[in-house]
């Protein structure tokens, strides 16, 4: 053989949490389901397509399989229940949200429906959601801003809300300052209908993200309700996919439902996602965190992370994803909500950590009920591990969320330095199934891209690590250039891509073992003595036991 000749974890940790305590205010036997959502609908526009923005409505239908009543007393009385919504696009390999961090619903009432949580007693009041039964809010009432709120007014962990000094008590225009915090309602039903003229305070979303095409939509609501414990909030979520065409002789987007209705949090519809979740012990909500990876390509994977912060009141600051000391990190992304540039989060490779955080001047943490989205390509190859947040606000609990997920933890192949070239320097990687080098794999071989086509090129072995200076900016990947072995010879096909089978034998001697190799392109007018371009170093890791990091 050419070789030859040659020669999960699922724990969770939360740093410092209490976990033999108790959510504080959990109330026994509370439970709400978010039974469906569905009839998304679009209301008040503003802007001429492609460049305008409507507001969204979505209609929920909630019940109640726990054995008490659950309070949907309307404001100004504090227990009630609260509904949120999102609308997110999967396109490109990507899902993100592309509604606004948009205002919640305040319940006031309950119609006491018979449902899917068993059978509803008659004879109940309006004020509660009766055990066993039903209640429904319309799309056209999640645009009515005589009960639209702030979202930051309410602790969305222990879903506690304070009418005091709220917006409902302040007014919009606001009353004066002796009336802005007396407890008394001062949000009138006129000035509510005055804001209903405008997209106002209301989940919105610009043409531009829904004039995608070949992209899936899919929108999110959510109840929340104090004294519900996270053990049973797991069905508060849930999601539909839904279809998005303009239309040129209304000058309206028609909206509509498609398939089913799916618990849970919206990131589960991301196709070839994994889905994983935690919250900070029993002192703060939940995460979910998201992967998608791709490749490898050229050597590189291509990794994607969408982050939903379901109930966490505290937010998350940053993201730090565990990553291998010396592994290439390229072509960094962030995605947030608010359309901002000079919010965006700052990122960086510091060590083995890739960290993505908001900023001192311009804070944007990841709030409750919004999805952020964060990518890279790296040569590190995916594996079990986990993400690290960590939480904006002081408060309760710990300072630090990890959640299980897929990290770029493996280096099997290590990039040793770049390479020299005119045009281009070639590329040196690994391929195969997989592109490892463990004992008995068949498929394993080494391919160079970017050389011209039908360009003669060498592979060669190193015996002695280290490098050594060729002059042109170019450096062979070995502590003496007298002790290369080989060449390989073969010719590029006609994309400039050249390939060296390198079967690697079932033999336990080669256990544990370092190859380095290199690549040596024929090229006119090259970077090396003007005959050659040379490709970076590349080490092959050979064996079944080479842990995840060199």
């Amino acid at each position: 053989m050419l070789l030859r000749a040659l020669l999960a974890t699922t724990a969770v940790v939360v740093g410092g949490a209490d976990l033999v305590q108790a959510q504080s205010n959990v109330i026994a036997g509370r439970d709400l389901r978010l039974e469906t959502a569905n009839t998304i609908s679009r209301y008040r526009r503003t802007g001429t397509f492609p460049n305008g923005v409507q507001a969204i409505g979505i209609r929920t239908t909630c019940c109640n399989p726990g054995v008490g009543a659950i309070p949907f007393q309307a404001a100004m009385q504090a227990t009630h229940g609260f509904i949120h919504y999102l609308v997110a696009r999967e396109s490109g390999g990507r899902m993100v949200q592309i509604s606004n961090y948009a205002w919640i619903k305040h319940t006031f009432g309950s119609n006491n429906d018979p449902g899917a949580c068993g059978a509803c007693p008659t004879g109940t009041t309006t004020s509660f959601v009766e055990p066993g039964c039903s209640d429904t809010y319309l799309a056209s009432q999640s645009v009515d801003h005589f009960n639209l709120g702030p979202p930051s007014e309410l602790d969305p962990w222990l879903g506690n809300w304070n009418p005091i000094c709220s917006y409902f008590d302040r007014g919009n225009p606001e009353v004066g300052v002796a009336q802005q915090c007396d407890g008394t309602r001062s949000l009138t039903q006129a000035q509510a209908t005055v804001l209903n003229q405008q997209i106002g305070l209301t989940m919105r979303v610009h043409d531009d993200d829904l004039n995608v095409p070949g992209a899936a939509f899919s929108y999110q609501a959510g109840y929340l309700v104090p004294g519900e414990a996270d053990a049973l909030r797991g069905d508060n979520i849930g999601s539909r996919a839904f279809t998005a065409n303009w239309n040129i002789g209304t000058g309206q987007w028609t909206l509509a439902d498609s398939g089913g209705f799916q618990t849970g949090s919206i990131l589960q519809r991301w196709t070839g996602a994994t889905l994983t979740s935690n919250g900070n012990g029993n002192d703060d909500g939940r995460y979910y965190v998201a992967v998608k990876v791709t490749g490898p390509t050229n050597g590189l994977y291509h990794y994607e992370y969408a982050v939903h912060n379901r109930d966490n009141g505290r937010g998350a600051g940053s993201l730090r994803i565990p990553v291998c000391s010396g592994a290439r990190v390229l072509n960094l992304g962030f995605r947030d909500v608010d359309r901002n540039a000079v919010t965006d989060w700052s990122v960086a490779v510091a060590g083995n950590e890739i960290v993505f955080q908001t900023t001192a001047l311009n804070p944007n943490p990841l709030r409750w009920n919004s999805i952020y989205n964060f990518w890279f390509d790296s040569d590190a190859a995916p594996v079990a591990g986990s993400v690290a947040m960590d939480q904006f606000a002081f408060g309760p609990g710990a300072m630090i969320v990890t959640v299980p997920t897929t990290t770029p933890s493996g280096v099997y192949n290590q990039h040793l330095g770049a390479g020299c070239g005119a045009p281009l320097a070639p590329i040196l990687f690994a391929t195969g199934t997989p592109d490892r080098a463990l004992l008995g794999n068949a498929t394993f071989a080494l391919q160079s891209r970017q050389n011209p086509a039908g360009a003669i090129g060498a592979l060669y072995l190193a015996t002695a690590s280290g490098t050594t200076p060729l002059g042109g900016g170019c450096t062979a990947y070995t502590a003496n250039v007298a002790t290369l072995l080989g060449p390989v010879v073969t010719t590029a096909d006609g994309t400039g891509a050249a390939t060296v089978p390198l079967a690697i034998p079932n033999d336990p001697a080669l256990e544990g073992v370092d190859l380095d190799f290199q690549w040596l392109a024929v090229q006119t007018g090259g970077a090396l003595l003007g005959v050659f371009n040379a490709s970076n170093g590349l080490r092959v890791r050979v064996g079944n036991l080479i842990a995840g990091c060199p």
